[in-house]
């Protein structure tokens, strides 16, 4: 006879729904696993204050019963995908640091624009604007690169989901790079003022 049972993660609460005392922990797991995203290798199930572990064990014999209080620890992602978000981390703060030096070139290329720069130094600043460019553009494709080497299975998708918004946000980045480029090039071809 099914029974449900409340579950608590974090500041969470679910009402979960068993097919009878038959039911093992690991099919427990895989049912938390679809209400709460948490895999089964990385779920703590904690009833009466012991951490259920057997998943071959029914509900049964662990003495839960309709209305009983679980609470799940664990998170989202398993262990094995940790490393891999830790490298993606530190790749987009990476990625932060050269957008911030693509900031910096943009605002010269304005200041320039503006008229802000002598006309005689004009030259030379565009030189050096396009060598902070072309780096800007090197370290983005060497993330890119990185990036693509991060061997992800097809079943970790949030890995993968998140290894996308980086490439998705550096290739927005390498846009905006050429897009400098080429107001760097009509600063320097502009007639004189």
């Amino acid at each position: 006879m099914a029974f449900t049972v409340q579950v608590s993660y974090g500041a969470e609460r679910h009402h979960v729904s068993l097919a009878g005392l038959q039911s093992t922990v690991g099919e427990l797991r895989g049912i938390l696993e679809e209400t709460t995203g948490v895999p089964p290798q990385a779920q703590k199930i904690i009833f009466r204050g012991r951490t259920l572990q057997d998943g071959s064990q029914t509900v049964g014999e662990v003495g839960m019963k309709e209305g009983s209080k679980l609470m799940l620890l664990g998170r989202k992602y398993s262990p094995e995908q940790e490393a891999s978000l830790r490298v993606l981390m530190s790749l987009s703060q990476e990625v932060d640091g050269v957008e911030g030096k693509i900031g910096g070139i943009r605002e010269e290329v304005e200041g320039i624009e503006k008229g802000f720069l002598q006309v005689e130094l004009i030259p030379e600043a565009c030189r050096g604007l396009d060598k902070r460019c072309l780096a800007c553009s090197e370290a983005l494709m060497q993330k890119t690169e990185k990036l693509d080497a991060i061997d992800i299975p097809a079943s970790e998708t949030l890995v993968r989901s998140k290894r996308k918004s980086v490439v998705v946000r550096i290739q927005a980045l390498l846009g905006k790079v050429d897009e400098l480029a080429k107001r760097i090039e009509q600063c320097r071809t502009a007639p004189s003022r």
